[in-house]
């Protein structure tokens, strides 16, 4: 694009502004020719369209859509499922509300597999529905299947596509988890056992004065996840744990399947805020600077205290520590900013919704916790608390841990009837842990995406659930006429 020459005598042009309208006011900006060549078409583009073109574009797409169903149905053997709609599949049988796992359950009977098979749109989800489907799968071909789907509204809108959790499995993947695995070794998780301790007795004094244990639970385990990711103690923490809350609420909806037309048709991501029925974009936007937030201020925080010789261990700081400064330090500070703010995230909900599983089963059946307190009265002292060092001698606290979370494990083969609740199952005849059982180590994951953070999250929910049961009777409120009282508070977390 060309400009004219200067001249002295000629006095200055406004300054340039977005309401030109013509080629002719161009050029009383001193621009005499050019052209505009386009580069990339966005829709906001089309302000103006016939609507013959408009509907021909659209019937174009239906046809690429089917076209592009009929192709994967002839090269790909799917397994069994609902029968499908024209171009939309299986869009309305997708399960949106409620507990969707059953409802996947009941698919797998109705079809008589393990392995069912949903598509919507050209996109496909498998529901695996037996411990050997996903052994086959999700370990022995890991290589295969462990990598990530890209959510439009999760990964691009609210930003999360920097963390390894929702990666797929590529190079900044590798980089991120191996900043976890060297920094938190799972051999050296008792580095953090003064935290985890510390962090439950406040626990503990927030329950003597409770009336919401699901918001003092998720306090706590936002304000361990903290500390363990940042160094950021106690009440300092407080302020990143409200962000922190909202965040990972943002996140659970975010990533339902089904929640947002726009991970059908990811073209929506080009609609302006301001469009009818774009409030997508706008929940997109808030919840983006609550990620923002939650990856940028506690991570700053660390990095200050460092350069003081304030801070304390962790997950952040030992990273830190480990950049090799013969390579981009900048990047390697943005993977372990991405790594740090996605173990805080992986720790926070995960832990909540595990503790709310263990008092809502304590309180249906009170032998199980009858039978805990009485392990625990044998082998304390008078007025002593739970340590890790007592973990040897508390079989039976142990079998809890590893019971609520094998309630998310329902194969009958390893686990008999899977639907009750049985911390004993793992404990042989003298009530030692029983090493013939299976370990619930699918609880974390398979393959290349287990949780590496497993050993961690292991030990904080047992000086958790050992510390309750030592100072706590859990028991349903009683009114003053002697009946349940209503539930006050959120509730437990499922």
């Amino acid at each position: 694009m060309g400009t004219s020459g200067s001249t002295p005598s000629k006095a200055p042009p406004p300054p340039l502004t977005f309401t030109l309208q013509s080629r002719t006011e161009l050029k009383d900006f001193g621009v005499k020719g050019g052209r505009f060549r386009l580069r990339r078409f966005y829709p906001f583009m089309m302000l103006n369209f016939d609507p013959m073109h408009a509907l021909s574009l659209i019937f174009l797409a239906l046809v690429l859509i089917l076209c592009a169903q009929w192709k994967n149905s002839q090269q790909y053997p799917l397994p069994p499922g609902p029968k499908k709609l024209p171009i939309l599949g299986n869009l309305f049988d997708i399960p949106r509300k409620g507990f969707i796992w059953l409802d996947y359950i009941e698919m797998c009977r109705k079809y008589d597999s393990d392995i069912i098979h949903l598509g919507a749109l050209g996109n496909s989800i498998i529901i695996l529905d037996s411990a050997q489907a996903v052994s086959d799968l999700l370990e022995k071909r890991s290589s295969l299947y462990s990598s990530r789907p890209n959510s439009v509204m999760l990964n691009e809108l609210l930003g999360w596509g920097i963390t390894f959790g929702a990666r797929p499995n590529d190079n900044i993947w590798k980089a991120q988890r191996r900043i976890f695995t060297n920094a938190v070794p799972s051999t050296e998780v008792n580095r953090f056992h003064p935290k985890q301790i510390a962090a439950t007795h406040d626990l503990l004094r927030a329950f003597a004065h409770s009336d919401d244990i699901i918001r003092d639970l998720h306090t706590w385990t936002a304000v361990l996840i903290t500390d363990i990711t940042y160094g950021i103690q106690g009440e300092e923490a407080l302020p990143f744990v409200k962000t922190a809350i909202k965040a990972v609420e943002s996140i659970a909806i975010a990533a339902t399947p089904g929640a947002f037309l726009i991970d059908q048709f990811s073209v929506l991501k080009y609609v302006p805020e301001w469009f009818p029925g774009a409030d997508f974009k706008r929940k997109a936007r808030e919840w983006n600077l609550l990620r923002t937030e939650m990856t940028e201020d506690p991570f700053r925080v660390t990095k200050e205290r460092m350069a003081t010789g304030a801070a304390t261990p962790s997950l952040a700081s030992v990273a830190l520590e480990q950049i090799d400064l013969t390579k981009d330090i900048a990047e390697q500070e943005e993977h372990i900013k991405a790594a740090s703010v996605m173990a805080h995230v992986g720790g926070t909900d995960t832990i909540v919704a595990t503790m709310g599983g263990f008092i809502l089963a304590i309180l249906m059946d009170p032998d199980i916790q009858t039978k805990a307190q009485h392990e625990l009265d044998r082998v304390l002292a008078p007025g002593d608390l739970p340590t890790f060092l007592f973990e040897p001698d508390l079989p039976y606290i142990s079998a809890i841990v590893w019971e609520v979370l094998r309630s998310v494990l329902h194969n009958e083969q390893d686990y008999p009837e899977p639907y009750r609740f049985n911390p004993s199952r793992f404990l042989d005849t003298d009530g030692r842990i029983d090493p013939s059982v299976k370990h619930i180590s699918p609880a974390f994951g398979f393959g290349r995406r287990a949780c590496p953070g497993k050993e961690l999250a292991l030990a904080s929910l047992w000086i958790g659930m050992a510390s309750i049961l030592t100072c706590y009777r859990i028991e349903p409120e009683i009114d003053e006429h002697g009946n349940l009282a209503e539930r006050k508070g959120s509730g437990i977390p499922g």
